[in-house]
Parts: structure tokens; sequence; C-alpha cells
């Protein structure tokens, strides 16, 4: 019996990955189908759904990853996490830092400073697909290489997915040279492999205080930062990847000096008060006519931990449960689920290290076309290595 490509494609995303790979082998219609970029989307959406994700964190020499799996639970109230494993990263810890920018579709944008790093903001900017581990550099944004003397200047980067043109796109924000409280919008997309200058905006400060890594997720189609101007205080700045347009979403009304971080909830963007005891929880809702706030709970952390270093909210799942990740005296770094409904908290895993910075990806075989892979190709590069003869100050040309 043969059955409709439509119902035959809502059974494959529910398959492992390595099946979907055997399946594409079938002939080649099956090919085109399963490495079309609206399957593979769609089966990372009904991953996401699921529960199932990888948690990534990284130090200065490390980055390893916990597999969330909510499938392999034996009932609906409890989850599963599988134990921690080493990640091979493309590029070399020597302890000049490593930062993850953005998580979109299962690839991963990585920054990799040098000693130089700050005052002379030399970096390598990557794309990495962990699952596949194919990877490729992309040139830096033109505004780099004049920043060499600069050292207060100030960037950052979303990392986003186009449903319209079926391209990834890397947005850049910097401060602009020559104007107080400007900054320049920069976007690179993966087809073009080049940089384009859109517009300037005028913010006092972008992300402070200082966005957690947690949110580095696009919702509905846009990238999330704090930002400040001095007559509004604090805010959020929006980047849409669809229409390439900014625009801002007020916070809830918090206190001038609250500590403020955002986090990605099941396709809604999510807020976080924390005073290091008590932690609010607000989640962003639209009724199609306004977007507004609503409280979803409250974590006493001290009450159950005592003194948390720091917090990291890391995905809030389907049946209202979060996972955090949590740094506590002990110094080393806890994953816990939290149930708002019944106030518990339960640990799944401990690792007797810190993490400097976190994400949630899922498993993806979307392709960079690059045919770079680890373990087949040295992807190794030293800072004054350029790939594709990409120079390291950027430009608006093709790479080659």
């Amino acid at each position: 019996m043969n059955l409709p490509w439509d119902i035959l494609l809502d059974i494959l995303i529910r398959l492992p990955l390595k099946s979907i790979v055997r399946f594409r082998c079938v002939n080649h219609s099956w090919y085109n189908q399963l490495k079309c970029p609206n399957f593979l989307e769609e089966r990372n959406q009904y991953a996401v759904e699921m529960g199932k994700f990888n948690l990534m964190f990284h130090n200065y020499d490390d980055m390893y990853t916990f597999n969330y799996d909510t499938t392999l639970s034996t009932c609906e109230e409890t989850s599963h996490i599988v134990c921690r494993s080493r990640v091979a990263c493309p590029v070399v810890f020597n302890n000049v830092g490593i930062e993850v920018l953005g998580c979109c579709n299962g690839l991963v944008l990585l920054r990799h400073g040098t000693r130089s790093y700050l005052s002379s903001m030399c970096y390598l900017l990557i794309l990495w697909n962990p699952t596949t581990n194919e990877c490729k550099r992309l040139r830096n944004p033109p505004s780099i290489g004049m920043r060499v003397n600069n050292c207060k200047s100030y960037e950052d980067y979303g990392f986003g997915y186009d449903e319209q043109i079926e391209d990834f796109k890397v947005v850049h924000l910097t401060e602009a040279l020559w104007e107080d409280d400007l900054y320049d919008v920069h976007l690179y997309t993966l087809k073009s492999k080049s940089w384009t200058s859109l517009y300037s905006i005028k913010i006092d400060c972008l992300n402070y205080p200082r966005m957690s890594y947690m949110g580095r997720w696009p919702v509905n189609g846009c990238f999330h930062w704090i930002a400040q101007l001095e007559q509004h205080g604090l805010f959020i700045l929006r980047f849409e990847f669809e229409t390439d347009e900014i625009d801002s979403v007020a916070l809830p009304d918090f206190d001038e000096d609250a500590q403020v971080s955002l986090c990605v909830s099941g396709g809604s963007l999510c807020c976080f008060r924390n005073d290091t005891k008590v932690i609010g929880v607000w989640e962003l809702k639209d009724n199609e006519e306004e977007e507004f706030w609503t409280k979803l709970f409250t974590i006493e952390l001290g009450k159950h931990f005592g003194f948390v270093s720091s917090f990291m909210p890391l995905q809030l799942l389907k049946n209202g449960m979060i996972v955090l990740g949590l740094l506590l005296s002990d110094g080393c770094l806890h994953i816990v689920l939290y149930d708002p409904k019944h106030v518990t908290f339960e640990t799944f895993a401990v690792h007797d290290r810190s993490a400097k910075g976190s994400s949630v990806c899922v498993e993806s075989l979307f392709s960079l076309g690059t045919g770079t892979y680890l373990g087949k190709d040295d992807f190794n590069y030293s800072s004054e290595e350029n790939d594709d003869d990409d120079s390291t100050d950027g430009g608006d040309g093709e790479e080659e």
C-alpha cells in the first residue's frame, strides 16, 4: 500500500536521525524530500516539542553536553537526562575563550577569541553542526578591523533562520565609530557568503545587564537582546529575520537595579528577574492585538539550595516544568528539574566544574554545504589563518 507523502513525512520526523539518513538511500525522490529544509525544520520543531534536546556547556578549555529526552521517561511527570559527553569542538581550547553566540535548527554560531581579544577584537566566527561535525568559518563583519585600538567598543550577534528564503542569517550590532549611543547593524547570509550594512539604531547600551547565553535561540523568527535607553531604562531589542527590521519590547515593571535575563521556552520568550535567592519568571504572550507579560511562577532558590552563585534557565518543558543549571557553593554545576506546581526539585546531573556559558541545541541534519568535517579535515585554525582566502577584517566581497 502506498501512503501519501504528507503521511510518510509525518512518520519520518518522529524517527532518529540515523534512520532518516538511511531512508535517504531509498531512491532519488526520498533523498530530495529528506534533505528539504522544510522537512529538517519540522523535524527539529518536533524534537523540541517532545522534549528532546542537548544541553551544551562550555568553559575556557572544555565543551560538553547532556542529552535530554523526555521520551525515555516512564511517565509524563518525570524526565530523563543521559550522562555527560565531551564535544569535539572545531577550535583549539587555548585559554583564550570561546562563546556560543546562537543556536538555530541544530547549527551553532561560535566566536573564538585570541589573547589580544580585549584590545584588538580579533577572533574567529564559526558555524558548526555538532551532530554531523560539519563546520564553516565566516568572514568577520567589516567593522571589526577598524577597531584595533578601541577596547571600549561593544558588539553582539544574533543567529537565526529566514523561512521565506530558506537561508541562515547572522546579525551583528556594534557601536558606531564616530558617534556616541549609536549602533551599526550588519547582516550576513549563508548563501551570499557576505556582510551587508543595514542601518544604525540609537541605544545607550546593548545587553545591560548582559543577556544570559541561555536566551540565544530565536523565538518566532526573531532574536532578542536586553538594551538600555537613558530616558526609558531597560527594554528588549528584537530583530526579525524575515524582514531584517528591529523593534522594541517593554520588560515587565521591574526595579531599576533588577538583574534580568532572557530564556526561550517552547516557542515563547521568557524573562527572569534574579536576586540569587528568589527568581521571578514571566512569559511574553500575544493576543493578536498586543503583547503582554504574564507571571508564571516564583522560584525560591535560597530556601532550597542556600547560596547560588549563578542561575541558568535552560528550558521550560511542555508539561510546565523547567530545567535549571545552578552553580552552588560546592563549585559544581547542578542540572535540576523544577516542578512549580508541586514546588519540588530533582537533581539529574552534577558536573564537578562550573560553566562559563550554556546553550540548548537540537540534533539536526542541516548542511552548511562546505564538505568540511571534524575528523576528516583539520579545522583548528590559529587566529592569523584565513578560510577560503577571507580576510579577518571582513568586507562585502564573495567568498570563493
